[in-house]
C-alpha cells in the first residue's frame, strides 16, 4: 500500500478537467486511507519538471500537451527518472492506434475522453494499491 508521501501529477491543459481528475484521485485515496499530494500542471514541460521534483507514483496525462507530448513525457520519464511512475493517459486521442502506442510505450492505462469515471477510479485504485508496477492494460493488436 502507498505511504504518506504519495504524489500524483495531473498534466491536463483544461483547468476544469484537471479539477475533475484531482477530485477522482482525492476520492480514491480517501477510500484507501492514503494521503496524496496532487500537483496540477498544464504543459508537458511542467509535467516533466513536477515528476522530476516530486517522484510521483502516478501521472495522469493528456497525450496532447504543450512543450512535451504525453508520449514524449512517458519516454523521457522512463529514461531519465530514477523513480518509477505509473502513467495513465486520459486523452482526446481515441483511435485504437493511439491507444496501442500509448500502452506499448509503457502507460498502464489509456482512457479516451469523455472518460468513464468508474474505469478511471479503478485504474487509480490499482496504482495506489499496487504501486507504479501495477499491471498495465494490454495493447490490442491493430
Amino acid at each position: 500500500m502507498a505511504n504518506a508521501s504519495t504524489h500524483v501529477v495531473i498534466a491536463e491543459p483544461d483547468a476544469a478537467t484537471r479539477e475533475q481528475l484531482a477530485t477522482l484521485v482525492t476520492e480514491v485515496s480517501a477510500s484507501l486511507g492514503v494521503e496524496v499530494k496532487i500537483h496540477q500542471v498544464s504543459t508537458g514541460t511542467s509535467a516533466f519538471a513536477a515528476c522530476s521534483e516530486h517522484k510521483p507514483q502516478l501521472l495522469i496525462s493528456e497525450v496532447m500537451l504543450e512543450g512535451l507530448s504525453g508520449l514524449t513525457l512517458l519516454r523521457r520519464l522512463a529514461v531519465e527518472s530514477k523513480a518509477k511512475t505509473a502513467v495513465v493517459f486520459v486523452t482526446d486521442f481515441s483511435r485504437d492506434h493511439d491507444r496501442y502506442w500509448g500502452l506499448r510505450n509503457g502507460a498502464v492505462a489509456y482512457l479516451a475522453k469523455p472518460f468513464d469515471e468508474n474505469a478511471l477510479r479503478s485504474k487509480i485504485h490499482r496504482v495506489l494499491t499496487d504501486g507504479p508496477e501495477a499491471v498495465a492494460d494490454s495493447p490490442a493488436r491493430i
